[in-house]
């Protein structure tokens, strides 16, 4: 028979709301009271309720998780599915179960966020991307309901968000090629402000360090969409150092050069992922912390939902 809170009362020799608080790492219950709880809980091999935690608490549990548009593009991105691992890892971790929502395009990503508030199953919602006049964002403002975003908003105003310092970082990584004479930056959409931010970072430091920079922005980040931009560089420029924005961009210009025989290039890109053994010296990628960012994400949208918090941000490193 499952164990109760009831069972490990009676064992404690304390009350059921006394148990239900030190289980809940309530600080009006002793350090002393809550480790004997504790150890009674774990060796009756105790389970809590999450559906009757929810009636006593106002509390369901579940945590809503909108995934951007390109869904099935997301099984082949290293960036996605760690990102995921890591918000599953936090949300477990904290007796919290995750509700994903699959999009295919901007206006899905709104109706299932509105859909998540209305039908009053989760608690809080995280979102993993942010663009310009996110319609998300602000029907989750106007409704002042917790949420948090992997990604920068451009308006930070009572919002919660983690995200790299995208635009530092590849100011800082075009300054370790300031000997060179020309780069390329290869991007996904515009809209996105992770785009904008490393678009930013490469400007600022061509025109610091006198760098002939040249941008290619795609409509989204895809395999496909790498292809098309690695065509649309001219053939005589003199292929050196290329820096792309996104693992499935990389894989797409890869494919590109592959075909054409072009392999007097060196690349770096952002996010980690494998390459054939052909690019092994010829591509450095770099590591922006996916599962990291997944992870404290969670952590913070919970440190919101409890303190009643909405607005605060997290930087992750990236790990050149």
């Amino acid at each position: 028979m499952r164990a109760t809170i009831k069972d490990i009362a009676n064992l404690a020799g304390v009350s059921g709301s006394t148990v239900s608080r030190a289980l809940s790492d309530d600080s009006r219950i002793s350090k002393t009271t809550k480790e004997k709880i504790q150890k009674i809980a774990k060796e009756l091999n105790y389970k809590p309720n999450i559906m009757a935690r929810g009636l006593v608490s106002k509390r369901k549990g579940i945590l809503g998780v909108v995934l951007p548009k390109a869904t099935m593009e997301l099984f082949t991105s290293q960036f996605f599915i760690e990102i995921m691992q890591g918000i599953s890892k936090r949300a477990k971790e904290n007796n919290y179960y995750i509700m994903f929502d699959f999009c295919k395009s901007d206006r899905e990503e709104f109706v299932s966020t509105k859909k998540f508030v209305e039908s009053g199953l989760v608690d809080g919602i995280c979102l993993l991307s942010s663009r310009d006049k996110d319609e998300s964002l602000e029907f989750l403002k106007d409704k002042n309901f917790p949420f948090v975003v992997i990604g920068e908003p451009l308006e930070k105003t009572n919002t919660l968000w983690v995200d790299n310092n995208n635009l530092e970082a590849t100011y800082n990584l075009v300054k370790e090629y300031k000997k060179e004479k020309n780069l390329i930056f290869i991007g996904g959409n515009k809209h996105l402000t992770v785009t904008k931010n490393r678009v930013d970072g490469f400007k600022k430091a061509c025109l610091e360090f006198e760098i002939d920079g040249k941008i290619l922005l795609g409509r989204k980040f895809s395999i496909d969409e790498g292809y098309r931009l690695a065509g649309d560089i001219e053939m005589n420029e003199k292929l050196e150092k290329i820096i792309i924005s996104d693992d499935q961009l990389l894989m797409g210009v890869l494919d590109y050069f592959e075909e054409n025989k072009i392999f007097n290039v060196e690349i770096v890109s952002f996010n980690r992922c494998n390459v054939k053994e052909l690019w092994k010296n010829k591509v450095r990628t770099i590591d922006i912390q996916p599962s990291k960012l997944g992870s404290e994400a969670i952590n913070l949208l919970l440190y919101g939902i409890n303190n009643n918090i909405n607005e605060k941000n997290q930087m992750i490193n990236i790990e050149f």
